[in-house]
């Protein structure tokens, strides 16, 4: 008679994340690409008219305001957002329409996709200081850590909504973001096209 195997199986939970890895090289293959962006091709495209511009952002990571031992150390938020001065309401100066990928606190690959709105608030440092408010998607919070995420659904869809605040100078930016329970550090890039 054979005995059965005393070690537990293991689940999709357990397993040792190789998210840091993709997290990397998404960045990688975001920054080789975002460096084609300045040509000549995209700047006659009228989906792109004068005024327009491509942020290119990049997060390592979230600084938790409690503490959780499931926690990540990095979170590797990579983002690219599109910038323009139409589509504006409630003052706004531009809007941005953005994709992000990262690792969520708990080392889960995710996504997000989101639209948002900035004000010029005023000058330091020799840039320019504004506000962003972004409303979006996310998806990426699974079991089991899928109730982490206010209104996620079944399909580990949520809403997330991102306060800001950015200073720019030139095309170097920086910008701190409130990310549910945890604030962002983020550097940025925007190219003019």
């Amino acid at each position: 008679m054979h005995e059965l195997d005393p070690r537990p199986r293991r689940t999709t939970t357990d397993r040792p994340p190789c998210a840091p890895r993709a997290a990397a090289a998404c960045a990688a293959i975001t920054l080789a690409l975002t460096a084609a962006l300045p040509g000549a091709a995209l700047a006659q495209d009228p989906w792109f008219p004068a005024g327009d511009k491509i942020r290119l952002a990049y997060t390592p990571k979230a600084f938790h305001f409690a503490t959780d031992p499931d926690y990540v150390d990095w979170n590797h938020i990579v983002a690219l957002e599109w910038l323009t001065p139409r589509h504006t309401f409630l003052a706004a100066d531009r809007t941005h329409f953005g994709l992000s990928l990262f690792n969520n606190s708990y080392g889960q690959f995710s996504q997000a996709v989101y639209a948002g709105l900035e004000w010029d608030w005023t000058s330091a440092l020799g840039g320019d200081v504004y506000l962003s408010l972004s409303v979006g998607l996310v998806h990426g919070y699974k079991e089991p850590w899928e109730d982490k995420l206010p209104l996620n659904n079944a399909l580990g869809v949520g809403v997330t909504l991102v306060p800001s605040i950015g200073w720019q100078r030139g095309g170097l930016g920086l910008a701190a973001t409130l990310t549910g329970s945890a604030i962002g550090l983020r550097i940025s890039y925007t190219f003019d096209l």
